[in-house]
């Protein structure tokens, strides 16, 4: 592969996996096609503002990222609503700069080795320059939202970078406490994942004209699913294939981490059965021990709760998007029917993924 048609596949992301292949992106993202070239052409001229001796580092970050989902789920919320224009391509732009700074520090954050069959940038180079590149890719993503000019775009990420931020910080400082509740797990999946996906999907339809009821649904609807994502991501941590999912797992066990199949096993175990899941735990879960964990929480019954809530949270987003349909019908607005079935399909891979 030519450097050139590398660069694409890195800012594109159609250096696709089977796992991809499975999900159809194609399909998935042809109504919005043409503007996810676009959004492509904003981010490397974004890039183009940095220093050429980080280059190397920056276009090795979008290899890491996966599917595109925020700027998708902003593309199409913004087609399925109305009309797309330039502030749909800074925004999408900028979330991916976010996602992709985000995820160069939670691999620094977990200990990751491997992200999409690839090594990360603290394996591969140190973690020192990992959050440095995470750093700059947040602030080439400042300049982007500047361009917008608008207020309501300003605080709406800047708020949804906080609870992102504020999300990563409460788990780091409940490592260890497994008398987490279920509410305090959602607090924080709603900030380290769902934040930044509800943002996506909000920005989109308000920068289509969505306002009122119909803009808390775009909220709604990706708050649903960015919950969905977390709690599907987070059993594939503890009973994924990593040969399928591409990234390192067990890293929750590793840290310590309530994560909801956890939480839901330990209210339903027995006392003894905790008390030795507990021990297990806290004397350190080897990686051959990773099955046997698997197995019992799947035999508890964990597993399927943690799938039964995913799933039950995205037929809520399917309902909210099947009302956004109807809304944009009786309002006359200038949407798309293909861009509302692809939102659709998105929310139901979210709960049929295994990777």
């Amino acid at each position: 592969m030519n450097a050139r048609a590398r660069e694409n596949d890195v800012m594109t992301g159609s250096a696709t996996s089977a796992s991809e292949r499975k999900f159809d992106l194609v399909k998935t993202y042809r109504p919005i096609a043409s503007e996810l070239e676009a959004t492509t052409e904003t981010l490397r001229e974004a890039l183009r503002r940095s220093d050429p001796a980080f280059e190397q580092y920056l276009n090795y970050s979008f290899e890491l990222g996966g599917k595109r989902l925020r700027p998708a789920l902003l593309l199409l919320s913004g087609k399925a609503w109305g009309a797309i224009e330039r502030r749909h391509f800074l925004c999408a732009a900028a979330l991916e700069m976010i996602h992709t700074g985000s995820l160069v520090h939670d691999d620094v954050l977990d200990g990751a080795r491997f992200r999409r069959q690839l090594e990360t940038m603290n394996a591969k180079w140190d973690s020192k320059r990992a959050v440095l590149v995470g750093d700059i890719l947040i602030t080439l993503a400042l300049d982007m939202i500047c361009d917008c000019d608008d207020s309501v775009v300003f605080r709406e990420i800047s708020a949804k970078c906080r609870a992102t931020v504020e999300g990563e910080l409460f788990q780091t400082d409940s490592s260890g406490d497994f008398e987490l509740t279920v509410d305090d797990y959602r607090r924080v999946v709603l900030g380290k994942t769902a934040s930044l996906i509800e943002c996506s999907t909000f920005l989109g339809g308000y920068l289509s004209g969505a306002r009122g009821d119909d803009l808390d649904g775009f909220a709604s609807f990706g708050r649903s699913i960015g919950v969905a994502f977390q709690i599907v991501d987070d059993v594939l941590d503890l009973v994924g294939d990593e040969e399928k999912t591409g990234k390192t797992l067990g890293s929750d066990l590793a840290n310590k981490k309530a994560t909801l199949p956890v939480i839901y096993y330990l209210q339903s175990a027995s006392a003894s059965n905790v008390e030795n899941f507990l021990a297990r735990v806290e004397r350190g879960v080897r990686p051959e021990e990773r099955a046997e964990i698997a197995a019992i929480l799947r035999e508890s019954g964990a597993v399927d709760a943690a799938f039964a809530e995913a799933s039950r949270l995205v037929d809520d987003a399917l309902t909210t998007l099947a009302t956004l349909e109807r809304r944009a019908k009786e309002l006359g607005r200038a949407s798309s029917p293909d861009a509302f079935e692809s939102l659709g399909a998105v929310a139901r891979f979210v709960v049929g993924r295994d990777r």
